[in-house]
């Protein structure tokens, strides 16, 4: 009952009555495969039940508003075999190629269409108008493996006693134009981006190995490491694995590669025990004092930010009431570096924050950047491209930093952070509404996007 749940919620008036409708096809079914004396007729009813009911399930169960013409190709083929929804598709189509073979006895119009039926499904979800189902490769994948498994099911079943080559020819030429149309199709009509898992899971293996390593490296054997989740990264993009920590502390671990570690042990302005001890520490009482604190956790534990090219410690909160926050970075031509250290010391002189980027201290970098005005400029000329007014915009380039294409993935590149803010931008009564954007201008090429 928890897998059908997890599965199909709250629709099981709907699934009821799509029961019924299915029997009665089935029996429409049994009655013509009678009348017309096909030869295996009691396998017809099973057969047409179980086709009614993956349309019924795969295009009507969540229809009503219009397709969206994106589709989500899943990198990660291992995936949806360690979901209750990848399961559910995989097992809801051997029926379909059991049945198929048993009614049949023609296994190549089966695994024909046992493939092509995912294919036009997905395609329905993500184009027709009256469907708002998901496109999803993971879906097609455990469809059409299901099929497969069904088909030689169905031979085992007959003991090979089947008729290969009756209905070949249409079946090749029927398989063709269908591959030819729905390829130009999606070629023509659907976005396709890219994912590294199409839903959020438990982590397992090196994955949980990677968190209790990071986590220990962090703060020794002090937080035991509980539950862990991974988010999927899209398109490239990075995604996340959130740990959960004995004592509802949290944290996050970019993933795959492991390159970011976030950790918030504590976000009061009273500090408590949920915060990290670091040995013989004294209490702050200012910036300096802090910084002591910080740079013997960062001795004890990252030391590599020792040979940092630059650290500073500033203030957290009014009068820092959430205490201070010790970074350390690498420079290079004026280019911060990927890898750095935040240590986020509170008033009782323990970590309640932590944010690490393991990263290179240097990557190869453009011969020439081009400066901060030129990519405030920049900035400028897209702002008034895209109507807004260009005479009450501050824009100030921030940072130049180098960062990757996307996430994880792609090149290293340099790039400005620039601020763009509407000066004569009223707030809401919550006095929000007017917080700054951020434009990335590639201090290499001058191109300016959003990330």
């Amino acid at each position: 009952m928890d897998v059908f749940s997890a599965v199909f919620g709250d629709d099981t008036g709907f699934l009821i009555g799509l029961t019924v409708v299915s029997a009665a096809v089935g029996l429409i079914a049994w009655a013509v495969a009678r009348r017309y004396r096909a030869a295996h007729p009691l396998w017809w009813p099973p057969l047409t039940f179980c086709l009614t009911g993956v349309l019924g399930v795969t295009l009507a169960l969540r229809g009503g508003e219009s397709g969206r013409p994106e589709c989500v190709i899943n990198y990660e083929l291992t995936e949806p075999l360690h979901t209750t929804q990848g399961l559910w598709n995989l097992a809801m189509f051997v029926p379909l190629g059991l049945f198929g073979v048993l009614a049949l006895r023609r296994p190549l119009p089966v695994l024909a269409g046992v493939l092509a039926l995912p294919c036009l499904v997905e395609l329905a979800q993500s184009l027709a108008p009256f469907v708002s189902g998901i496109c999803d490769s993971a879906d097609v994948e455990m469809n059409a493996t299901g099929g497969v498994l069904g088909v030689f099911g169905g031979l085992v079943w007959v003991r090979g006693r089947v008729a290969w080559r009756s209905w070949a020819r249409p079946t090749l030429i029927t398989s063709g134009v269908l591959t030819v149309a729905g390829a130009t199709l999606f070629c023509t009509a659907i976005t396709p981006y890219g994912v590294t898992g199409s839903a959020v899971r438990n982590a397992s293996g090196d994955e949980r190995e990677a968190a209790e390593r990071a986590i220990h490296q962090a703060f020794g054997e002090r937080y035991h490491v509980g539950s862990l989740r991974v988010s999927p990264g899209v398109d490239g993009y990075n995604g996340w694995m959130g740990i959960q920590m004995a004592g509802a502390y949290s944290a996050q671990l970019m993933w795959p590669g492991g390159r970011q570690l976030s950790v918030s042990l504590e976000s009061s302005s009273r500090p408590t025990k949920a915060s990290f001890p670091v040995p013989g520490a004294a209490t702050p009482t200012d910036a300096a004092g802090a910084y002591r604190v910080a740079r013997s956790y960062m001795k004890a534990h990252y030391q590599w930010a020792e040979a940092a090219s630059w650290h500073e410690t500033q203030p957290v909160g009014r009068q820092a009431e959430f205490g201070w926050l010790t970074s350390w970075r690498f420079k290079d031509r004026g280019v911060v570096m990927p890898r750095s250290l935040d240590v986020q010391i509170n008033r009782a002189g323990r970590v309640s924050q932590l944010l690490v980027d393991f990263g290179p201290e240097h990557v190869k970098l453009p011969a020439e950047l081009i400066p901060a005005k030129r990519a405030e400029e920049i900035v400028r000329k897209r702002e008034a491209e895209n109507g807004a007014d260009a005479g009450t915009l501050r824009i100030q380039a921030q940072v130049l930093k180098a960062d990757r294409a996307k996430g994880w993935q792609g090149p290293w590149r340099v790039v400005w952070s620039v601020n763009v803010e509407d000066t004569k931008c009223k707030p809401d009564e919550d006095g929000d509404g007017c917080e700054p954007s951020v434009t990335n201008v590639d201090a290499g090429t001058g191109e300016a996007y959003d990330k």
